[in-house]
C-alpha cells in the first residue's frame, strides 16, 4: 500500500454557499469540510497503527486549496502531519493544518508538532483532543506556545456543521476512546442473514448467504481490526480461515472462545504460519488437547469462569483496541448481555430460507416484550450489491469534552456540604497513565495549609467519582471531600 499523501495537481477547493454572506458560518463550513477529510484519511490507518490512534492531516492554503495530505501508515512511520507538510512543500507557510486528533507526541518524540512549526503553519484546527490524559492537551499547548493559532472543535467554536465534523473524528478513533473509557476493546458484532433472519439453513449450511461484494466488505472489516473472535460451533461447522484477503493487507489475530474445548484436531485456524490463533477456554478443559494445540503453535489461555466480559478485559490488558465478532447466535447473545458489544454490522440478503430450527444471528437475551428491545443509534443503511448493509451503535461513543458539575449538582450529591467551604477539594475527573478512567486514588495528598509556618496537612484519598453503568454513556459525577 502506498503512503497517502500528495500535492494536488488539480487542487480541491472547498466551497460553501450560505445565505446573507454570513462569514462565520462560511468559515465553519470550510473548517468542517477539511476536518471531515482529515477523518477520512485517518480511517485509512485502521488496523495498521494499533494500539496508537488513527491520524490524518490536511494542509489547506488561505484560498481553500488542499496543498498536502497524509495519514499515519503504521507504527514507527512518519506522522501524518510530517507527511502532509512534505507533500505541501512551500505552500505550507501561512496555511492551515486540519487534524482529526491532537498530535500524540510521546516518549520525547515531537516530530508531528515540530513539522508543523518548522513548516510555518499559521493555524491548526483540531477535531478532538487526544483521548489519553498523559498526552491530552500537550501538543496543543506546545503549538500555541510557538505562536500558532489552535482551534479545537466544540471548545473554541461551535455550530451544527462543526458538531457533525467533530463526530466523524470521534467515530474514526472510537476503538481508542471506548477502550480508554470502558477498559475493554471496541467490539463490533458482524453477521450476514437472510431476509427472514436466518444465518444458516436448518442443516447448518451457510455458504453463502451474502454476495461476493458483501464478503469483500467483511475482509475490509477484518483488515481494520486487531482480532476476530468466533465460538467453538463456528469452528466445527464452518472451519473458517478468518483471513483478511482482499482487505487492507493487515491480518488480525484469530480468537476462538470455547468453554468445553470440544474442537476438531484438524482445522484451518490451527495453521499459524501467517497469523496467530489464540484459544480461550475454561480452566482444566481437555488438558491433552491443550498440549496438542500448543504443539501446533496455538496459544491457549484458561479462565476460571469463561465469559465475554472477562475475556475482553484480558485482551484489553494485552493492548487490543478493536475486536470483530463473527460468532454464532449463542455467543453473540452472551457478548451483548455482557455489554461488550459496541457496534453491530448486519448484511441482509434478499433470500428466504425458512426453517423453525434454522439459527438466528442473536440467541436468547431473556427479553419477553418488544419494549425491552435494544435500539441501535447512529444507524446507517447502504446497499452492497444485492444486499443491504445495516449498521449502528449499541453504545454511544463517550464524549471527551470536559463537563464541570454545577453548584446545584454538587449539592445534590451531598446536601450537607457547603461548596464554598475553604477546606473542600473538588474533583471533576481523573485518568490513569494509560488513559483509563480511575475510581480510586491510592496515594495520600500533602497540601500546604496556607499559614505563615509553611505547614502541610495530609489528606487520605477516597473515591472521588464514579462511572455510570457500563452499558450507558460514560459520564462523571463530582464528589467533594473535606480535608481532615
Amino acid at each position: 500500500m502506498a503512503l497517502s499523501f500528495r500535492i494536488c495537481s488539480s487542487p480541491l477547493i472547498c466551497r460553501a454557499t450560505l445565505s446573507n454572506g454570513d462569514n462565520s458560518r462560511n468559515h465553519h463550513a470550510i473548517d468542517a469540510a477539511f476536518i471531515r477529510r482529515a477523518a477520512d484519511l485517518a480511517e485509512m490507518s485502521a488496523g495498521l497503527t494499533s494500539p496508537h490512534p488513527n491520524f490524518g492531516c490536511v494542509i489547506a492554503t488561505s484560498s481553500g486549496k488542499v496543498a498536502g495530505e497524509g495519514y499515519l501508515y503504521a507504527q514507527g512511520t512518519k506522522p501524518a502531519e510530517a507527511l502532509a507538510v512534505e507533500a505541501a512543500g512551500e505552500f505550507s507557510r501561512g496555511s492551515t493544518a486540519y487534524l482529526n486528533m491532537e498530535p500524540g507526541d510521546c516518549h520525547g518524540d515531537h516530530t508531528a508538532v515540530s513539522a508543523l512549526v518548522q513548516a510555518g503553519i499559521e493555524r491548526v484546527v483540531v477535531g478532538i483532543r487526544h483521548p489519553l490524559q498523559h498526552l491530552r492537551g500537550s501538543a496543543i499547548r506546545e503549538l500555541r506556545s510557538q505562536g500558532i493559532e489552535v482551534n479545537v472543535l466544540g471548545e473554541d467554536f461551535e455550530s451544527k456543521i462543526l458538531e457533525d465534523a467533530r463526530k466523524s473524528c470521534l467515530l474514526v478513533n472510537a476503538p481508542l476512546i471506548h477502550r480508554a473509557c470502558s477498559q475493554v476493546p471496541f467490539s463490533v458484532l458482524k453477521y450476514a442473514m437472510t431476509l427472514d433472519g436466518k444465518i444458516a439453513a436448518s442443516s447448518g449450511h451457510a455458504a453463502w448467504i451474502s454476495s461476493k461484494l458483501s464478503r469483500t466488505r467483511v475482509f475490509e472489516l477484518r483488515g481494520g481490526s486487531d482480532a476476530v473472535i468466533v465460538g467453538g460451533n463456528t469452528v466445527r461447522q464452518d472451519d473458517p480461515r478468518l483471513t483478511a484477503r482482499h482487505g487492507q493487507g493487515h491480518t488480525p489475530t484469530r480468537i476462538v472462545m470455547t468453554q468445553s474445548l470440544d474442537l476438531p484436531e484438524e482445522a484451518n485456524l490451527w495453521d499459524v504460519s501467517e497469523v496467530s490463533t489464540i484459544v480461550v477456554t475454561q480452566r482444566g478443559a481437555r488438558k491433552s488437547f491443550q498440549k496438542y494445540l500448543a504443539s501446533k503453535g496455538v496459544e491457549v489461555v484458561e479462565f476460571d469462569m469463561l465469559n465475554p466480559r472477562e475475556v475482553m478485559e484480558y485482551f484489553h490488558l494485552r493492548g487490543y483496541l478493536s475486536i470483530l465478532w463473527e460468532c454464532g447466535g449463542t455467543l453473540a447473545a452472551s457478548a451483548i448481555s455482557s455489554s461488550v458489544i459496541h457496534k453491530v454490522v448486519a448484511f441482509v440478503a434478499p433470500k428466504i430460507i425458512g426453517g423453525s430450527k434454522a439459527p438466528s444471528p442473536v440467541g436468547d437475551l431473556g427479553m419477553v416484550e418488544m419494549t425491552q428491545a435494544l435500539n441501535l443509534i447512529d444507524v446507517c443503511y447502504e446497499q452492497v450489491g444485492p444486499d443491504m448493509l445495516v449498521s449502528g451503535y449499541l453504545q454511544p461513543i463517550p464524549d471527551l469534552l470536559p463537563v464541570i458539575p454545577s453548584e446545584d449538582a454538587t449539592v445534590e450529591i451531598d446536601p450537607s456540604v457547603d461548596p464554598f467551604e475553604p477546606s473542600i477539594i473538588f474533583f471533576y475527573k481523573t485518568w490513569d497513565l494509560y488513559g483509563s478512567f480511575s475510581n480510586f486514588s491510592p496515594h495520600p495528598i500533602r497540601m500546604p495549609c496556607g499559614g505563615e509556618n509553611d505547614d502541610y496537612m495530609t489528606w487520605s484519598s477516597v473515591e472521588h467519582y464514579y462511572q455510570v453503568p457500563h452499558n450507558g454513556p460514560c459520564k462523571m459525577v463530582s464528589y467533594v471531600c473535606k480535608i481532615t
